[in-house]
């Protein structure tokens, strides 16, 4: 019975002994896990750059949208400037702002795209085919223009078009057809 005994907790040292990790296991197991994070915290800023780019691309398309569509329904008339037309200043969501609405330092506070409207001083003449044999050398279309809508993305109020670089500034051009007589 003695041995028996004996026997018993001699088994239950043994297993507690075997039961525990040893201490180059838990170091090993730790290096592997802040490899992996440090790995993880390696491209979170390429992600957050990433996201930044998206949501200033979709403003950005949300304001040549509007401003396009601005355009579009203006009376032919009213497209009297040549060259970059007035600033406008738009937030970070994409809603405008009107420096009527907001004081100098709202507007300096809140603003993060600056639009303007550019109408070329010669027309882009726009050229539609040519009734017979499909030769496109007609003459120029009276009732159509081509403008340059151009957004920068800067919190500068008096940001000027003229002397930025073009890298700094998304642009496309919109057609816009002459309504009415």
């Amino acid at each position: 019975m003695k041995t028996l005994v004996k026997n018993q907790r001699s088994f239950a040292r043994t297993s507690r002994r075997s039961a525990a990790f040893s201490l180059v296991e838990v170091t090993i197991a730790v290096s592997i896990a802040a490899l992996g994070f440090i790995t993880l915290l390696g491209l979170l800023p390429q992600g957050i750059n990433m996201a930044r780019t998206s949501a200033e691309m979709s403003v950005g398309s949300k304001i040549m949208q509007k401003l396009s569509g601005e355009m579009q329904s203006m009376d032919w008339t009213r497209i009297t400037w040549t060259g970059y037309g007035p600033l406008r200043y738009f937030t970070n969501e994409g809603r405008e702002m009107t420096t009527a609405d907001t004081s100098q330092d709202d507007l300096a506070a809140s603003l993060a795209f600056v639009a303007s409207v550019y109408v070329p001083q010669k027309p882009l003449d726009m050229y539609l085919p040519a009734g017979t044999g499909g030769s496109g050398g007609g003459t120029p279309e009276a009732y159509l223009r081509r403008v340059k809508i151009c957004i920068a993305t800067s919190a500068n109020p008096s940001f000027s078009f003229e002397s930025a670089s073009p890298l700094r500034i998304t642009s496309a051009y919109a057609l816009i057809a002459k309504m009415g007589d």
